[in-house]
C-alpha cells in the first residue's frame, strides 16, 4: 500500500466573491445585526493543501481559509474545503522583518 503525497501548503488567496457567486442585493445593509455581517465580497488568505481533478476536467483546490465578520472575527473556519481553481490565485509570502 502507498502512502500518499505530503501536503502541498501552498499560500493562497480565495476570492470569495468567485467563490460563492456575486452578491443578491443590490447594496451594503443599513442596519447591521448584533455580531456583525459576514464580509463575502473580498480575498481571505488560505493554505491550498492539494489539487483535484473533477471528471469534465476543472481543477479543484483542497484549501483551509477563514472567513471574517465586518470587525475581523473569524465566524468560519473551513478545512479541506473544495475550491474552484477561478476562485485561488497565488499569494506571495510576505517577506520577513
Amino acid at each position: 500500500m502507498s502512502t500518499p503525497p505530503p501536503p502541498l501548503d501552498r499560500p493562497v488567496w480565495v476570492h470569495l466573491d468567485r467563490l460563492y457567486g456575486p452578491p443578491d442585493s443590490p447594496g451594503p445593509i443599513a442596519d447591521p445585526v448584533p455580531g456583525g455581517l459576514l464580509v463575502a465580497t473580498t480575498r481571505v488568505p488560505g493554505l491550498l493543501k492539494r489539487w483535484a481533478r473533477a471528471v469534465d476536467g476543472r481543477w479543484f483546490g483542497r484549501v483551509n481559509f477563514a472567513v471574517c465578520d465586518a470587525y475581523g472575527a473569524v465566524v468560519a473556519e473551513h478545512l479541506a474545503v473544495l475550491v474552484p481553481a477561478s476562485a485561488l490565485t497565488p499569494r506571495d509570502e510576505e517577506p520577513r522583518r
